[in-house]
């Protein structure tokens, strides 16, 4: 039987799809994914959908290969029809975003190529509420601002998290019956995530009481809203005019002020806060400083009552 809770979510997750439509649940062999996959060929079944089952193999441990192998064979064994082992690269595109980004780029990668050529309208994560609060806490630690708190969305394009709201010891509790594959990467204090998940929110539940990862969630949710609505805003206030950038408040000037930075060139993962607010002092604090020379190989002046953006050649 299939959990009362998961399945609502996945129903409410997935309500919008039609019959006949695919949809694809990326697989690690995790205790999460593989509820989230035994969950959807149920709901699947239900709402007459073809459920696939697409596992990455990252190559980055040297049985890697093995385990991939062995999360396929337990898709199968829960009635997965169509399963699929995609071995990706990480090493070649591991840069200063570190190999945890490299690896989700890789990842996101092989999912899009994958949905593109077989009709996949989305892909399932399994990511839980419990790893919600985590993204927030690692957030907050970094200084990071209301974008980066706001967490993950529960549908973002063609990426879907049903269990989103859903904590962690429920979805695990689901497939309890199952031998699970654990990634020992999971549980190795190295990694900032694995830090705050064993350490930090144990104590934080401990000392403040329960209900901390619910409340970190709660404030992810209302921090997208107010980002999504500043980000809008920037949207339409979009120019590389010193007059119009004067008239906005800070927030939303630094956000088209990032928006122009990304949109010339500049690095996405090197691009910081500090870099936003230098350009931003080309345009309330002016006396005749600059160039900036930003990450991307992007040069920023202010000439002629704008912002003078231009990205550098190749040598």
């Amino acid at each position: 039987m299939i959990d009362l809770q998961l399945r609502s979510a996945l129903l409410a997750n997935l309500g919008d799809l039609t019959a006949g439509d695919r949809i694809a649940v990326g697989l690690s062999g995790g205790a999460d994914s593989v509820a989230l996959l035994r969950a959807a060929l149920h709901v699947g079944t239900e709402l007459s959908l073809d459920v696939a089952a697409v596992i990455i193999d990252h190559q980055l441990q040297s049985d890697s290969a093995s385990i991939s192998a062995n999360a396929a064979k337990l898709a199968t064994e829960l009635g997965t029809e169509v399963v699929e082992v995609i071995p990706v690269d990480v090493m070649s595109g591991a840069g200063s975003g570190g190999m945890e980004a490299a690896a989700r780029n890789a990842r996101r990668t092989a999912f899009e190529l994958y949905a593109g050529a077989h009709y996949v309208k989305a892909v399932l994560l399994g990511h839980t509420r419990d790893d919600q609060a985590e993204t927030v806490l690692l957030g907050l630690a970094r200084g990071s601002g209301a974008r980066s708190l706001s967490g993950m969305r529960e549908v973002d394009g063609l990426y879907r998290r049903p269990f989103i709201h859903v904590d962690r010891e429920t979805v695990r509790a689901s497939v309890s019956d199952l031998a699970i594959f654990e990634d020992p990467h999971n549980d190795d204090p190295r990694f900032s995530r694995v830090r705050v998940r064993h350490s930090v929110l144990p104590v934080l539940e401990s000392e403040l009481g329960p209900g901390v990862a619910q409340a970190l969630a709660r404030t992810a949710d209302m921090l997208r809203d107010d980002a999504d609505a500043l980000d809008a805003l920037a949207k339409e206030a979009h120019s590389d005019n010193i007059a119009d950038l004067e008239k906005l408040p800070q927030a939303i000037r630094t956000r088209v002020i990032r928006a122009l930075l990304i949109a010339a060139g500049a690095t996405i993962n090197d691009l910081t806060r500090d870099h936003v607010l230098a350009v931003d002092a080309l345009v309330t604090s002016w006396h005749g400083q600059g160039p900036l020379n930003l990450p991307g190989a992007i040069n920023v002046s202010r000439a002629h009552g704008k912002l003078i953006l231009t990205k550098a050649p190749k040598e």
